[in-house]
């Protein structure tokens, strides 16, 4: 399977938000992926080219078994890895659950487009997600997983799932939607 999902030339990663695919995955094939694209030895207060990991998940996707199981992963190791301004801690819930684009913004740079998240409350315990990243939808499901267990009260039950009606980037849709909904 080719890589579903555009390039974003000119824009830049940075190193501590990229460096979570090595905090996580650290499986042979994923290194030597690293290492052809020289993204393998990341420092965290540098940039990066988001193309060169754009080629890591595009091997990725030419190699499908547990590609989704390792892009959730990786999602919610970087959400894991980021770091938090001090003041989200006593920020209220919904400010922290709908962070995500935020922490997108201040972790990208350059000229190239990576992206942007569009992030709607839809009832009291539903948000949407709207994106338009150069990531795999996987991968943004996994930062919205991590972002719900981190911050919401310990023992919620709570979902994250696809919009069943509006092609996913994945199936060559032009965005992808999310829902978090929890109790």
């Amino acid at each position: 399977m080719s890589y579903p999902y555009r390039y974003a030339p000119g824009a830049e990663v940075l190193g501590q938000a990229a460096s979570a695919i090595f905090n996580h995955m650290l499986g042979d094939e994923v290194m030597d992926s690293l290492r052809k694209h020289g993204v393998d030895s990341l420092k965290p207060d540098e940039w990066y080219p988001v193309d060169k990991f754009i080629e890591v998940f595009a091997d990725w996707f030419r190699n499908p078994e547990n590609t989704t199981n390792q892009l959730v992963s990786v999602g919610m190791a970087i959400i894991n890895n980021a770091p938090w301004p001090p003041e989200m801690e006593s920020a209220p819930l919904l400010q922290k659950l709908m962070l995500i684009g935020a922490l997108h913004d201040i972790n990208h740079r350059g000229t190239g487009d990576p992206g942007r998240y569009i992030i709607e409350q839809v009832g009291e315990k539903h948000l949407k997600y709207i994106t338009n990243t150069p990531y795999p939808d996987d991968m943004i499901y996994g930062y919205i997983y991590g972002v719900a267990k981190r911050f919401l009260p310990r023992g919620t039950h709570f979902t994250v799932s696809y919009d069943p009606d509006v092609p996913r980037q994945h199936e060559g849709g032009t965005h992808t939607i999310f829902h978090l909904k929890w109790d």
